[in-house]
């Protein structure tokens, strides 16, 4: 149970990093190809939508196995 809080609490960061990432990114790429914050915006949107498809993925992982341990453990 207590890695299911570590794995959680390491998505805020990894969240930040990934948003940070792609602020940089984006503003290198505004910078040389003068798109005035296009490449930004649909940077941080992209890392966004793929960070919730990872949390997605990741809860349906954990609720599978929560479930096959109380079909292991039935009470």
């Amino acid at each position: 149970m207590m890695k299911r809080g570590i794995v959680f609490m390491g998505l805020g960061f990894e969240l930040l990093g990934l948003i940070l990432g792609a602020l940089f990114l984006g503003q290198t790429i505004d910078d040389l190809y003068h798109l005035n914050g296009y490449g930004v915006a649909v940077l941080v949107i992209v890392v966004m939508l793929s960070w919730m498809y990872h949390l997605f993925i990741l809860l349906k992982r954990f609720m599978r196995e929560a479930e096959n341990e109380r079909d292991r453990n039935p009470k």
